[in-house]
């Protein structure tokens, strides 16, 4: 059967393929397995034989203690003193000979078991770290994917919320302009852009009967700490009509009254003033007449 995920099982069986400390029975059963095409637990053996290779180069050599060797000549000794006195028989000298050659087998089996025990053990720690921290990035990556795609969600969020307040702001503002043409007496005063900003433009849509203008302007943003104002131009004065707010675009619309006691308009303006606004104004940008 094969696995569609890395299991603990599947990676402790890899470990120790590569490590080929498995008994031939689980050997031969996890190559068969292998055979079957379980592209998993072929990875993890993959990435584990690469342990294997590199083990060597990350885990300095590591000297058995001394007891351990004293130990191995102690047992040996015993249980040859034991066979002695088992026997009445004397050792001939070859035979003697190989009772002390024997000793020097069992002592690099002991010295051989623990360099294998220890490096075992090493592979298994470092294996299960590469594991680890293998999980670790693939955790972090989709994360990180995650995050990505809530930022980009709400880049999307805002844009189409501020594509649907611009899309609110210009039906309202054409609604306005469509009652002023709608009413008995209307006239429509164009701004034309003068000095700093030739290019800017602006429509003053006067309902003559009702007393108001719906202006439509189209200007460059104005500089920190300014903003545009718009005027009634009499013959006599400059009458303040409000400070005109633009959109991030530079659009602005504004809907204002005509006060009672101004009789005659001879034009429109729209200046660049302080914060706040100005009593009288400073620089006209734009300005048109009403006649």
């Amino acid at each position: 059967m094969n696995h569609e995920s890395v299991t603990n099982e599947g990676q402790e069986t890899a470990a120790l393929f590569a490590l080929s400390a498995l008994s031939q029975l689980e050997a031969s059963a996890f190559d068969i397995h292998l055979r079957e095409g379980c592209t998993t637990c072929d990875n993890e053996l993959k990435q584990f034989e690469q342990v294997v290779g590199i083990l060597g180069s990350v885990a300095p050599p590591v000297a058995p203690p001394a007891y351990l060797r004293d130990l191995l000549i102690a047992r040996i000794d015993r249980e040859g003193a034991e066979a002695q006195s088992k026997s009445t028989a004397i050792p001939l000298p070859e035979q003697a000979d190989a009772i002390r050659f024997k000793r020097v087998p069992a002592r690099s089996f002991g010295v051989g078991w623990l360099s294998w025990a220890i490096a075992a053990a090493l592979l298994v720690a470092f294996a299960y770290t590469f594991t680890a921290l293998q999980s670790e990035r693939r955790t972090l990556q989709a994360a990180n994917e995650r995050d990505r795609n809530a930022s980009t969600e709400r880049e999307e969020a805002a844009r189409l919320k501020e594509e649907l307040s611009k899309e609110k702001a210009r039906a309202t503002e054409l609604t306005q302009i469509n009652s002023v043409l709608s009413a008995a007496q209307w006239r429509v005063i164009p701004l034309s852009g003068q000095g700093p900003v030739p290019g800017a433009s602006a429509k003053v849509y006067w309902d003559i009967q009702g007393k108001r203008w719906v202006v439509s302007a189209d200007l460059p943003p104005p500089p920190e700490g300014k903003v545009y104002q718009l005027w009634f131009v009499t013959p006599d004065a400059k009458v303040s009509a409000g400070v005109l707010n633009l959109q991030n675009d530079g659009h602005g619309f504004a809907v204002v009254q005509i006060p009672p006691d101004i009789t005659q308009i001879a034009a429109a303006a729209i200046s660049i003033e302080p914060d706040g606004g100005s009593a009288q104004p400073t620089q006209v940008y734009l300005i048109g007449n009403a006649s």
